[in-house]
């Protein structure tokens, strides 16, 4: 159940620690509940990460995130993607359909260039030739 937050509970008083104020403007809660403590104790931590990023220059406008420069995304979006043969024998690299549209989109590298294309892909990828038995 959600309960109404006072402009009082808001006010930020000079000179009481979090603790102190917490326990002023809601007087239901213990003092000496686990959970409170537990907590308080993660706030500290955070307050803590927020201090040395400051000092390090890292300040951080959370509204404003972008996701296509930001350092810190490691991950980025990745359609699955399946390789196979198809009936001619040629390969077939597969994306599933984004939400706008109709179908997979699909490449399909004939049998006869398969060689080449994979030559060309490794040396983008600056690792030796495929090579393989020749077909």
């Amino acid at each position: 159940m959600n309960k109404t937050v006072t402009p009082k509970q808001l006010d930020l008083v000079e000179g009481m620690t979090r603790e102190e104020l917490i326990l002023a403007t809601a007087p239901n809660i213990d003092p000496d509940a686990p959970q409170l403590k537990e907590d308080m104790m993660k706030l500290g931590w955070t307050a803590v990460a927020e201090a040395a990023r400051e000092a390090l220059g890292e300040e951080r406008d959370y509204d404003d995130f972008d996701w296509s420069s930001d350092p810190s995304v490691v991950l980025r979006e990745q359609r699955a993607t399946a390789i196979y043969r198809n009936r001619w024998d040629g390969l077939v690299i597969r994306q599933e359909k984004s939400w706008d549209e109709e179908s997979d989109p699909f490449l399909v590298i004939t049998r006869e260039n398969c060689d080449v294309f994979l030559d060309r892909l490794c040396d983008l990828l600056g690792i030796p030739s495929a090579g393989g038995p020749a077909r």
